[in-house]
């Protein structure tokens, strides 16, 4: 196994460089890539940037120019559910647009095989998942190209009823979609998505960025034991 870890921002990314022994570090379409040991698996770290496209293009690099065979997209996210908390890590069980019609992404059926309703992470890195702690949730993530704050917040709660929003999770699974790579989202609530969202987000993300690492660590750590 090859293992990619990828991030959006630099918040989240240092947690996960310290985690790699004997890394090296190389740079390709102004990312930098650090290869290294994790658990004593062979990893690539990367800061892929914010947005759909950016996640796009960094989870190709990574399969078509890195190797790698399973993607982990981690980092933070804003919640959609009351029952939920700040720090809370949701697994992203399924993924979609909420700025674009899953309708329109397959449109005239161009990809016969591609789900219809949504994207996943692969099942059994899910299962990988189950019992790492009583703050984990596992359901439906949405991804758009905006930061959701205030009013927006109700419509796309009313359309899709997800556990949170993000910008990046969507556009990595369609990618390892296309080429059946293993995926696994694993995101920690930073803020709700409403009117004092930007604040929550610069308040929390240091605490939500290490919750979503913790769980990391652990997958991590139970996929070196497999091999």
């Amino acid at each position: 196994m090859k293992l990619g870890i990828m991030c959006a921002s630099q918040n989240e990314l240092r947690p996960l460089t310290g985690k790699l022994t004997n890394s090296t570090v190389s740079s390709y379409l102004g990312r930098e890539f650090f290869c290294g040991g994790y658990h004593g698996l062979d990893t690539v770290v990367v800061m892929g940037g914010v947005g759909k496209v950016n996640a796009a293009v960094t989870v190709q690099t990574l399969i078509q120019c890195y190797g790698v065979d399973t993607v982990i997209f981690t980092g933070v996210a804003g919640g959609l559910d009351d029952s939920l908390s700040l720090q809370d890590v949701i697994i992203g069980t399924q993924l979609l647009y909420h700025d674009l019609p899953m309708e329109l992404v397959n449109n005239n059926d161009m990809f016969p095989e591609m789900p219809r309703d949504c994207f996943s992470s692969d099942p059994a890195l899910v299962e990988l998942c189950r019992g790492l702690g009583k703050h984990l949730r596992f359901g439906k993530i949405v991804t758009g190209d905006a930061f959701i704050s205030g009013g927006a917040r109700d419509e796309i709660i009313r359309q899709h009823h997800p556990l949170c929003v993000d910008m990046e999770s969507a556009a990595a699974a369609q990618v390892c979609w296309f080429f059946r790579t293993p995926l696994l989202v694993i995101r920690s609530l930073s803020d709700f998505a409403d009117d004092d969202a930007t604040d929550s987000y610069e308040e929390n993300i240091g605490d939500s960025v290490v919750s979503a690492a913790q769980v990391l660590d652990e997958v991590v750590r139970k996929l070196a034991e497999q091999k």
